[in-house]
């Protein structure tokens, strides 16, 4: 239910705030007062267009907010909608809209941005705006089967939670067989597969670190020259000197230094610990040449190693970029593999097993589907008779709706059946889809017979009627405002109107009129008290002078709508 309205700057509004109840909600004034534009701007709350021409002229944006509590309608639904947005469950929701002067608009729903296509998705289950410029559920023939399923109760939703569930456990049978392969040859083909990749990962011989120790060889032995020429650098001044004998080589330093500091210990005992230190340091040093002499001795540059070591690497590349980023993830998906080879070596017996139950399951969910098409187009009879009736008193005698079945290519969790909603207001006229209807008065007549018809199955909460009375008038307003007061009953009913038999019916009445204020036109909103109200109907009535013969037709008229809804309501 849209429990609060705020606009700011929006056309010529200013400033205004609303508050709506339950029931019937009014908005009456003289044409170009603004009631539409109150309609336009609830539409930008629902994810329609914005544009800067609904910025007041001198601001740099407009401001539309409303106060949604939303209770038990469509809560699933919006649940799930808030969740994926990332936005806290609530009851009551904040819905934003701001449109800037550059042609940007930003919306919010409880205080975090969303796109439009967001408030356009959940207004679905929000509100429906019925006018020129609509937000329609019963002008998308996607909703029609929905619609009439709804209308058909019980019966008609056991068989339907039915077939959903029969199509989930399809779809799981089917996950299941197509994991096997979808024919024997097609088994054949992938254990075909997975035999070869098994092969070559075992032929392979991989071992776990084997890359990491052929790239450091391969290192080893495409550097072998500049190896060898470094140690022996190392080597040379380290132990063997110069070749020329003019650079003395370390160790012989080491062993002069010795003798120095060992004739200084002689004297000083103080001396002595240093002395060892340099023996140690002197035989590490000498170690360490003797190792590097060896090492230069084993050092060879093998051009035939480093091919091999090189082709082995390519190999294992190969497939790594294959199977895995690593060796031990080739290892872990060979083991996968013949796991996956047992299973298919076996899956003969288990798809035969599962393509039975789907026929088996697809058997059942026809039989079901047929056993709802006939309860479909029952309940359609009914609609198609109620509906025809209803027109008739919303002065359309010669209208005729229809619901055209039209049958799928595929079985789904719907059954076979695909519907839409047909319409043709004038004799000899064929009929055609609902989205094909032009005339603004006809769109606003069949939703509200419709609306009122399907009233107590239809969960959107509100309803807006955007001059639902333009072009009828005498007994035919009466029709149209009774259907309003019962539409009213199960849903909030908001309703532009230019009828004083509607805005009779109203629990909340609000007039629009302008006023200007510094030569500028500005829109105003009143919300009526009792005396105030029977001053609007009087107006509405005739335009003319308020007399004490027009408050008595004015009391006439509310007296007879209040007699309506006590009746009805009783």
């Amino acid at each position: 239910m849209l429990v609060e309205l705020r606009v700011s700057n929006f056309a010529l509004i200013e400033d205004l705030s609303f508050t709506f109840s339950s029931g019937l909600n009014v908005l009456s004034g003289e044409t170009g007062a603004g009631k539409s534009v109150v309609i336009g701007a609830i539409g930008l709350l629902l994810g329609e267009r914005a544009t800067v021409e609904q910025i007041r002229q001198g601001k740099d944006n407009a401001y539309v907010e409303g106060a949604v509590y939303h209770e038990q309608a469509g809560q699933n639904q919006i649940d799930g909608l808030l969740e994926k947005a990332g936005i806290e469950k609530s009851d009551e929701l904040i819905i934003a809209r701001e449109v800037y002067s550059n042609g940007r608009s930003v919306a919010r729903v409880n205080g975090r941005a969303v796109p439009v296509s967001f408030l356009k998705e959940m207004g679905r289950y929000l509100v429906d705006l019925h006018g020129q410029h609509q937000h329609q559920s019963l002008l998308r023939p996607e909703e029609h089967l929905e619609l009439l399923d709804s209308f058909g109760g019980e019966k008609i939703r056991t068989l339907r939670n039915a077939l959903e569930e029969m199509s989930r456990k399809r779809q799981d049978l089917q996950k299941e067989l197509s994991s096997l392969g979808s024919s024997s040859s097609e088994r054949e083909r992938r254990l075909d597969v997975y035999e070869f990749q098994i092969n070559e990962i075992k032929n392979a011989g991989l071992r776990q670190g084997e890359d990491e120790e052929l790239a450091a060889r391969e290192k080893v032995l495409a550097n072998a020259e500049k190896l060898w020429n470094l140690t022996a650098d190392a080597y040379a001044d380290l132990y063997a000197g110069s070749d020329d004998g003019m650079t003395e080589a370390v160790i012989d330093r080491f062993n002069r230094a010795k003798r120095f500091l060992d004739e200084a210990a002689g004297i000083d005992q103080n001396l002595v610990p240093m002395l060892d230190l340099l023996e140690s340091a002197a035989a590490q040093l000498e170690e360490t040449s003797h190792e590097l002499r060896d090492y230069q001795s084993r050092l060879e540059f093998d051009p035939a190693e480093l091919n091999m070591i090189q082709e082995r690497q390519n190999l294992i590349g190969d497939l790594k970029r294959k199977y895995g980023s690593s060796i031990e993830e080739v290892l872990e998906f060979a083991a996968r593999a013949e796991e996956e080879m047992d299973r298919l070596r076996n899956s003969e017996e288990t798809a035969a097993r599962l393509e039975q139950e789907i026929g088996d399951l697809e058997n059942r969910m026809m039989e079901q589907s047929l056993q709802l098409r006939k309860l479909r187009r029952d309940t359609a009879e009914n609609i198609e008779a109620l509906l025809e009736e209803c027109l008739q008193e919303l002065a359309l005698p010669n209208a005729r709706f229809e619901v055209k079945f039209t049958e799928k290519k595929e079985l789904t969790s719907k059954g076979l059946d695909q519907v839409e909603f047909m319409f043709s207001a004038n004799r000899g006229e064929d009929v055609k889809p609902l989205t094909k209807i032009i005339s603004g008065g006809e769109v606003s007549r069949v939703m509200l017979a419709l609306k009122t018809i399907l009233a107590r199955q239809d969960m959107v909460p509100t309803l807006i009627f955007d001059e639902v009375d333009a072009g009828i008038g005498g007994a035919t307003v009466q029709a149209v405002a009774e259907k309003l007061a019962h539409l009213s009953m199960h849903h909030q009913v908001l309703c532009v109107t230019h009828s004083p038999q509607i805005a009779a019916m109203a629990d909340s009445h609000y007039s629009l009129y302008k006023e200007t204020v510094d030569e500028r036109t500005l829109t105003r909103a009143a919300l009526l008290d009792s005396w105030q109200r029977r001053e609007e109907l009087a107006r509405m009535l005739d335009g003319a002078g308020i007399d004490q013969v027009s408050l008595q037709h004015v009391d006439s008229v509310l007296e007879r709508a209040r007699r309506f809804k006590e009746q009805f309501a009783g």
